[in-house]
């Protein structure tokens, strides 16, 4: 059979425009059924035309759709697309674990794919190319679907795999690799574990990865597996993204990760990134040395808040914005660039309080930031605690996307939550001194940041063209910066708070001579 694997359209608005990543989940599917024909269609890259994707359609006896909640609509349509045509259409994901009722009831959906997709999605290809395995449908776990009375039927949970060295590697055959971008530079992505122990009341994670019968959490792959991947990455990536929520969660299996890829020389050959938490670095100072000499040369950090009370609600009650700073200025001291996520109108924090914490992250001159509005995906206990507060604002998916509010708070409106997302974003990325503090680290070819030199170009055309297009599309321009948070950027966050002054950077070769001085001119004029 012929299998066409889709990634539906990027979110339209916030850091989508500027991150594109490789969908790991279809890539890991379609590797459990390679005796069948396979097509990769990423609506994130390739330039959708109706007429060709369509001839993609009559040219597949499959489609298999994975989608995030902000993407579900589009999924939808391009189910409908499909099952007009004939496709068998099935769909997996987020969105489907979380909100399986919502996605099941649509007649041009044949099946949802709950959970963990592998055993499930090989298991339904083996039944609909003749079942030759003599499976009943109703046995096949972590599927739904309509039957002909239109009713919606949910399997079993399918467990989780407890080895995920048993699954086949990743298809990246199947990628364009050179469309893949992350700040500026080609990016393939890397799986190196599943799951967190944590269990926090907002995020979606744990529903995707909790096994309750069998008491998993969090499942990582062996040391020789990952490496195996890590070599099977196109040398002509830049970066390697290890795409899981916190790749720091288990110190000593990170240690020897990071120990092993020093030994092979692998680093030489890629940089790369991850995610982990400020309190993990905190403690652990030496690991930040580590991944320094194992080619780590970005880390997204959750920032959060500056605010005590949010921190312990988020279960990050251990954190202080001394520890940020310090774990901040020790990554930036070895050449480590930092992606920071921020929240935006946590319940409980009024305007003041939403600006305070937008000053503090400002402060911390980190390379790219995220404002995300709170946000209650569905599915979560975080959701049904807000829907029966009667604080959902929005059942419309598409504004589920980490960019426009969903929801209100008891402090602010979903109104004041969108202004005050346009607020931060037009502060840090229209502010020139944004601009200027990124220029004297990747622009001098003999400073600790000098391996984003080659890359600086695509960096400015692709994150600050495409980032100031997007802000341009939302109408988020310096007219939307309250006097309070102007106040804030001139004087500084109030003494009460107790933070100290900013981490100092190093000092820029100003008698560097820079390639295409006019172009950098352009764009910074632009500040």
């Amino acid at each position: 059979m012929r299998i066409l694997y889709v990634n539906p359209a990027r979110i339209e608005s916030g850091l989508d425009a500027i991150i594109k990543g490789p969908p790991m989940s279809l890539i890991s599917i379609a590797a459990m059924v390679p005796e069948h024909d396979a097509k990769l269609f990423d609506f994130k890259i390739h330039k959708f035309k109706e007429n060709q994707f369509r001839r993609e359609l009559n040219h597949s006896d499959i489609i298999a759709i994975t989608s995030m909640t902000p993407q579900i609509s589009h999924a939808l349509e391009i189910a409908e697309k499909a099952k007009n045509q004939g496709l068998i259409t099935i769909i997996g994901g987020y969105h489907p674990t979380l909100a399986p009722d919502y996605v099941a009831k649509h007649p041009y959906v044949d099946y949802i794919v709950r959970g963990e997709g592998e055993h499930t999605f090989k298991e339904l290809i083996d039944y609909i190319d003749g079942n030759k395995n003599q499976m009943e449908l109703k046995d096949i776990k972590g599927i739904s679907f309509l039957d002909s009375n239109n009713h919606i039927h949910h399997n079993a949970e399918r467990p989780l795999e407890l080895n995920l060295d048993n699954f086949p590697m990743p298809r990246r055959d199947l990628l364009d690799d050179k469309k893949y971008i992350y700040l500026g530079a080609r990016v393939a992505q890397l799986e190196t574990s599943r799951g967190c122990p944590h269990s926090c009341k907002f995020c979606c994670i744990v529903k995707m990865w909790k096994d309750h019968k069998q008491h998993i959490v969090y499942r990582s792959k062996s040391i020789s597996r990952i490496i195996k991947e890590i070599y099977d990455v196109n040398l002509k990536n830049d970066f390697i993204f290890f795409c899981e929520d916190n790749f720091t969660i288990q110190v000593k299996r990170t240690k020897k990760i990071l120990e092993t890829i020093i030994r092979s020389g692998i680093q030489n050959k890629f940089y790369f990134s991850a995610q982990s938490r400020v309190d993990t670095l905190y403690r652990n100072p030496w690991i930040i040395d580590l991944m320094h000499k194992a080619g780590m040369r970005q880390i997204f950090l959750g920032i959060e808040t500056v605010h005590k009370q949010s921190l312990k609600a988020m279960n990050k009650g251990n954190l202080t914005p001394e520890m940020t700073r310090k774990v901040v200025s020790m990554l930036h001291d070895r050449g480590i660039s930092i992606f920071g996520g921020i929240i935006i109108g946590f319940p409980g924090e009024t305007k003041t309080m939403v600006r305070q914490t937008i000053q503090f992250a400002r402060s911390l001159d980190l390379t790219c930031m995220q404002f995300t509005p709170i946000t209650a995906f569905p599915g979560t206990e975080f959701f049904q605690e807000m829907k029966d507060a009667d604080m959902i604002t929005s059942n419309n998916y598409k504004h589920y996307d980490l960019f426009h509010p969903m929801m209100r708070t008891s402090e602010l409106s979903s109104r004041e939550i969108y202004r005050l997302v346009g607020e931060a974003y037009a502060s840090t990325y229209l502010d020139r001194d944004w601009l200027i503090t990124q220029g004297k680290r990747f622009l001098n070819p003999f400073g600790k940041f000098s391996w984003m030199f080659k890359n600086i170009f695509k960096l400015m055309k692709g994150v600050v063209r495409n980032g100031l297009e997007m802000l341009h599309s939302q109408g988020i321009s310096n007219d939307v910066i309250s006097d309070e948070l102007k106040n804030l950027m001139k004087n500084g966050l109030p003494h009460d708070l107790n933070l100290k002054s900013k981490v100092k950077e190093e000092p820029f070769l100003l008698t560097l001579k820079l390639p295409n001085k006019k172009k950098i001119k352009e764009i910074s004029e632009i500040f």
